[in-house]
């Protein structure tokens, strides 16, 4: 059965290797993609998410502009993991559609409605378009097949603070709207995102394959290893690399890879140090909440990196 996505991206290295492994998949139907700030500005967000699509030679999905700051805060960005121009400076061709028109949360609302418990949204990148989604219409909780989001850390250290990823607390008050909509939410965090490594051998493979989305992935990929090379302090040169939002695509596709846990999940808003942190009940401190949450909290890693390397060494305009 084909499952019908909404990707919700902000591109950003490792958007671009999950929405291509979307792309490579028929089991999934990609609608239509919106964009965020995140990585970087919206305004290249949105040119880069073209720009991937013309790749791929998929400029039949229409790309929607979404949200340009959070909702209460000031905007910060990952150039130093993604480079100036979200793609490691690698210049990506010029599309040769425009997005479409109408903003991204409105679509949200208009697609989920329009077709109620069939779409799935998957959220690469800050919520902010979700939750304005969510708020436009409080009703699309429940119309909303679920939201697969690419955030949080509940047994690991967080890659923005101690203990918050960079998507969540990019825009906290979003975050905590998606999370207490009601809408199903299955979290896809750094609990395992750090456990899935594209290896070297597996990089290789998308290389020989020749394929145009490939090249182009593996040499934008290039500033983003060595970054992470800088940012975790270690002297490796041949480690592979975390495509963070990987995990979240590869989920809607192999769920049996992945071990599920249940719990309430809140976002911290106010903590001056703590903001953007997801809160998992599980001790029953809280007088045992219903579960609003399916916390991925372990993965099967070398056989998601395998079968990601197989995707998109298939991957080739059309």
């Amino acid at each position: 059965m084909v499952e019908r996505v909404i990707i919700d991206t902000d591109p950003g290295v490792d958007d671009l290797a999950a929405i291509y492994l979307a792309l490579a998949s028929p089991e999934l139907q990609v609608e239509a993609l919106t964009t965020v700030y995140g990585n970087i500005e919206v305004e290249t967000s949105t040119r880069n998410t073209l720009s991937l699509l013309e790749l791929a030679g998929r400029t039949d999905i229409p790309v929607y502009r979404g949200a340009g700051k959070p909702i209460l805060r000031q905007p910060y960005f990952a150039k130093h993991i993604h480079g100036n121009n979200g793609f490691g400076g690698v210049e990506a061709p010029n599309p040769t559609v425009s997005e479409a028109k109408g903003y991204a949360a409105m679509e949200i609302v208009r697609r989920c409605n329009e077709a109620p418990n069939e779409i799935t949204i998957i959220a690469l990148g800050p919520v902010t378009n979700v939750a304005l989604a969510l708020s436009i219409d409080p009703g699309l909780a429940h119309k909303v097949k679920k939201i697969i989001v690419m955030g949080g850390a509940v047994r690991v250290a967080g890659n923005i603070s101690p203990v918050a990823s960079f998507n969540l607390a990019s825009d906290p008050e979003a975050a905590r709207v998606m999370y207490e909509s009601g809408a199903p939410i299955v979290q896809v965090g750094l609990d395992v995102c750090t456990k899935v490594r594209i290896s070297q051998e597996n990089l290789d493979r998308i290389r020989v394959s020749g394929t145009r989305p490939g090249a182009f992935l593996l040499e934008a990929t290039e500033f983003r290893r060595k970054a992470y090379i800088v940012s975790l302090q270690t002297p490796e040169t041949e480690t592979g690399v975390y495509y963070n939002d990987v995990p979240a695509v590869a989920y809607a596709l192999w769920p049996e890879l992945f071990e599920v846990q249940q719990a309430f999940v809140s976002i911290e808003t106010t903590g001056e140090l703590t903001a953007g942190q997801t809160i998992a009940e599980f001790t029953g401190q809280w007088g045992n909440p219903e579960p609003n949450t399916s916390i991925l909290m372990g993965v099967d890693g070398e056989r998601v990196a395998k079968r990601f390397a197989d995707c998109i060494s298939t991957l080739e305009a059309q």
